[in-house]
């Protein structure tokens, strides 16, 4: 991932849950990117959320089972940690909707 960081124009996918969140190459479909207790699926029938990351932004996509407010939760944990501090400053959307403005 540091690779696909320095070039500046990366695209990068995430699954992630309340406890969970795994990175992966854009190239990867959500579906396939499981990990035991964590399994994005179609039709909000997983238990994770799908996400773009992009320059400057978390691009979370909807899922039945997670509010604003717990998308929101769950971006912050992510910003928070030391292998996502690239994100600390991103903005996050959930389904078009800004939750977190970026600075």
């Amino acid at each position: 991932m540091r690779s696909l960081l320095a070039s500046g124009g990366y695209l990068i996918k995430l699954v992630a849950h309340d406890t969970a969140v795994r990175y992966f190459p854009h190239t990867t479909e959500h579906c396939d990117a499981k990990l035991p207790g964590l399994s994005y699926e179609h039709d909000s029938a997983g238990n994770a959320l799908a996400s773009m990351v992009k320059p400057g932004l978390i691009e979370f996509r909807h899922h039945r089972s997670f509010s604003d407010a717990r998308v929101r939760m769950i971006a912050r944990r992510i910003m928070m940690h030391p292998d996502s501090c690239f994100t600390a400053l991103f903005t996050v959307t959930y389904q078009g909707r800004t939750l977190i403005a970026g600075a």
